[in-house]
This record gives structure tokens, C-alpha cells and sequence, in this order.
């Protein structure tokens, strides 16, 4: 888990992936799906998913990890709280790429020369 982390904090999330989801199953079988520790660690893969942008696997880690949270730790305790911030930010992500993507597909649309014209 450390060395993941170390990789992920080096700018490196895609080295930290393997590692984070080996930690997260040896935990899931050793100490069980609600843990502090195996919380910590979907946490953790969740995060490096969300660094490489890949929102579809990052939010549904971090919403089943925030809703584990709230039930084991409770509402207020400090890793719920940042489980709470680390989902916000994930689904904020998620709407600005969709701007973007709406944005270009706009762009596009409005750089199509007439028909009949040629480019």
C-alpha cells in the first residue's frame, strides 16, 4: 500500500493501480469488506483511478466506500468526511467533461462548411 501510494504521489497512478487492487483483495479477505484498513485501501485505488481520469471505475469505488463509512465510522469522522469530498470531486470531474465533450461536439458542428461547399 505504501509503495502504491508513493507511486501515485510521484505522478505515477498507473504503477500504483496494480498494487492498490492486490492490498485492497489481500485486505478483503483478511480483515473483511468493512474494515477501517480495506476502506482505506478502495479508497486509495479509487483515488488512483480518478488520476488517470478513469471516472467510470473511480465513483463507484468511492460511493460504495463512502456509504461503508458512513455505516462503520459514521457520518462525521474524519475519513468519511474525506470519502465524502473525494466522491464531490470525482462527480465534479464527471460534468466537466461532459461540458467539454458537449463544448467540442458544439465546435464541431459549427465548423462544418454548408452543404455544397467544399472545406
Amino acid at each position: 500500500n505504501n509503495l502504491a501510494s508513493a507511486y501515485r504521489a510521484a505522478g505515477d497512478p498507473g504503477r500504483a493501480i496494480p498494487l492498490h487492487e492486490a492490498t485492497l483483495a489481500q485486505r478483503e479477505q483478511v480483515l473483511g469488506d468493512t474494515h477501517p484498513d480495506t476502506l482505506r485501501s478502495r479508497n486509495n485505488l479509487a483515488s488512483a483511478y480518478y488520476a488517470l481520469e478513469d471516472l467510470g471505475r473511480a465513483i463507484p469505488l468511492l460511493e460504495a466506500t463512502l456509504a461503508q463509512r458512513e455505516q462503520v465510522l459514521g457520518d462525521t469522522h474524519p475519513d468519511t468526511l474525506n470519502s465524502r469530498n473525494n466522491l464531490a470531486n470525482a462527480r465534479l470531474a464527471t460534468q466537466a467533461v461532459q461540458q467539454r465533450s458537449t463544448t467540442t461536439s458544439a465546435t464541431d458542428h459549427d465548423q462544418q462548411p454548408p452543404a455544397g461547399t467544399k472545406k
